[in-house]
């Protein structure tokens, strides 16, 4: 599992979110833009291109967590005991098991979120 297309993702997600962070502040700072001005589907489209770039975070995540983790034990000293060899051996699997936890979340959690109002 190569960790450099994880690292582009997670730190081009993170950017786009301080970027349009700082663009909406100034934006809102001089006046072009104001709770007022705003439709509100534009409003919840920047919803949800936030919660798009915040799942790709997460997501992302998961495998440099994993490699790090592995990583880091395998410096310590624990290289040889036999979970650690293991968790090396199914770095994938486990990255799998991780999002597809992750998917399972949305799946619950998305009808609710929807019911409740926060994509209006």
């Amino acid at each position: 599992m190569t960790t450099k297309i994880y690292v582009i993702i997670l730190s081009s997600s993170f950017g786009l979110i301080i970027l349009g962070a700082i663009i909406g502040g100034i934006l809102e700072s001089t006046g072009i833009l104001t709770i007022d001005t705003i439709d509100p589907k534009t409003i919840t489209a920047i919803k949800v291109i936030y919660f798009i770039l915040f799942c790709a975070i997460a997501f992302a995540f998961v495998p440099l967590a994993i490699k790090l983790f592995i990583f880091l034990q395998i410096k310590i000293g624990n290289g040889e005991l036999l979970i650690i060899k293991w968790l090396q051996a199914h770095e994938q699997i486990i990255a799998y098991c991780g999002w597809g936890v992750f998917v399972l979340g949305l799946i619950i959690a998305l009808p609710a979120a929807i019911r409740d109002g926060f994509f209006e």
